[in-house]
């Protein structure tokens, strides 16, 4: 159980650093916007994580 909770606070801190990032960097949010299985294939995350992300970044497009 603690290897699961240990993971999910991993998806948080890269889910709020990857949404800051797009936040500041305009570029990596375009890239973000256009291509999210591409740019979060970079990062180590959960499927649920990456869900999250592409639904914030949607919900910051509109």
């Amino acid at each position: 159980m603690c290897g699961y909770l240990d993971s999910r606070q991993r998806d948080a801190e890269i889910i709020s650093e990857i949404l800051l990032k797009a936040a500041s960097e305009p570029e990596f949010r375009n890239s973000l916007i256009k291509e999210p299985t591409t740019v979060l294939q970079e990062y180590n995350l959960s499927e649920e994580a990456k869900a999250i992300i592409k639904t914030s970044i949607i919900d910051l497009t509109q």
